[in-house]
């Protein structure tokens, strides 16, 4: 438990899939959301309860990671560094992918729907756009200008539906106003 603390501390926005043996589980929060969005059975990793858990076979883990990804879930994949049968201690894990909604390949997406990851960067009027489909290599950019341009970019990338949008924390804050 203390690998998975670790790897958490390090991508605490993403599901953490730990490999343990056969299976990745998730643990906590992660595994209440998995289990619910995967409709798979909820378990606890102790007696009392209190470590909430669920997994999934490896073998068979791309399938799951592909419908948390089409559901908007950021997901960090933690492995086995070590045959655990070459070692006495703890087999060393590390996060060895992250994987996002916009930077996975899903392979069930037909050819004439684009994955886009897209970028949103405003600065002294001007909204500019870019997108990038990694299936594919389609890459596009656009900029507006005038009055009009955040809310042309945002009709833009609402044509467009990217699957992940990369902006500004502070993007939307324009002269004091949300």
């Amino acid at each position: 438990m203390r690998q998975f603390a670790a790897a958490k501390r390090l991508h605490p926005d993403a599901l953490l899939f730990f490999r343990m043996g056969d299976f990745y589980e998730l643990f906590y929060e992660d595994a209440t959301i998995a289990a619910r969005e995967l409709q798979i059975q909820l378990t606890a990793r102790d007696r009392e309860r209190s470590i909430p858990m669920c997994g999934v076979p490896y073998h068979a883990a791309e399938g799951y990671l592909a419908k948390l990804l089409r559901k908007g879930y950021r997901i960090a994949i933690c492995d086995q560094m070590e045959d655990p049968k070459l070692t006495k201690k703890i087999v060393r894990r590390e996060v060895t992918r992250v994987l996002t909604p916009g930077t996975a390949i899903d392979s069930e997406l037909g050819v004439e729907q684009n994955n886009f990851l897209a970028a949103l960067h405003f600065t002294n009027g001007v909204a500019a756009i870019a997108l990038l489909d990694i299936s594919t290599g389609d890459f596009r950019t656009t900029e507006f200008t005038g009055p009009d341009a955040i809310s042309q970019a945002v009709e833009e990338l609402t044509a467009t539906k990217p699957a992940e949008l990369l902006y500004a924390v502070n993007i939307f804050q324009m002269k004091g106003k949300t």
